[in-house]
């Protein structure tokens, strides 16, 4: 018994302090205009509903949505949702769970790398569909200090940090793109990561991205 109380003690993790949670704020995180993209004025919102909206809003400390537009009249919807701690049920909201609840079909979910200017990023393809919209997925999660990809990765990595006593903090970042050419969304959807990335500070970009192998 005695052994089990300490063990107990050991695993119970430590949550993350406030004041480390108050070094965040995605409004000023983002830059609303970088490397031939600005931010839309009239933003056609990244979320699916409001009730998805309001799930992410019990989840996370923060949440953001915004739409980009570049000089070609291209768009990307981008969504970045901050939560303090991510314990082991994990609760980051991945975009097939968030979409699939929204009405929409999931297909083509492929694990896949994004290359910018400041490393290559594990990150997730995915498409959702319903009717005629057809919205190619491009998304990351950083759970501590590590990108995960899928609940599996998400999880271990959770269960990692509770072997140390520490629960970590955790970050979802999404773009997507209405259009029927998946390829060529996922082009473009590199292309604004890589000039987003480059121009948030660097001293930032943990923020986004975690201990990044470059």
């Amino acid at each position: 018994m005695a052994l089990s109380g300490a063990l107990a003690k050991v695993m119970t993790p430590a949550e993350i302090s406030p004041a480390l949670q108050a070094r965040v704020n995605l409004e000023t995180l983002i830059p609303k205009e970088f490397e031939g993209w600005k931010l839309e004025s009239a933003n056609g919102g990244g979320i699916v509903n409001p009730a998805v909206r309001g799930e992410l809003e019990n989840i996370y400390n923060q949440t953001l949505s915004r739409t980009y537009i570049n000089n070609e009249g291209y768009r990307v919807m981008l969504s970045v949702a901050y939560g303090g701690a991510q314990k082991t049920d994990m609760h980051a909201h991945r975009p097939e769970v968030c979409y699939a609840a929204g009405g929409f079909d999931i297909s083509n979910k492929t694990k896949t790398f994004v290359d910018t200017t400041i490393g290559r990023i594990p990150a997730m393809h995915l498409v959702a569909r319903q009717g005629d919209r057809n919205e190619p997925i491009t998304y990351w999660i950083r759970v501590g200090d590590s990108l995960t990809r899928g609940w599996i990765e998400q999880k271990l990595t959770a269960i990692g940090y509770g072997l140390t006593g520490k629960v970590p903090d955790g970050l979802l970042v999404r773009v997507s793109s209405i259009s029927n050419d998946e390829q060529e969304s996922y082009r473009i959807q590199q292309n604004f990561l890589t000039a987003m990335l480059k121009a948030v500070r660097g001293e930032d970009r943990f923020w986004l991205v975690g201990r990044l192998n470059s």
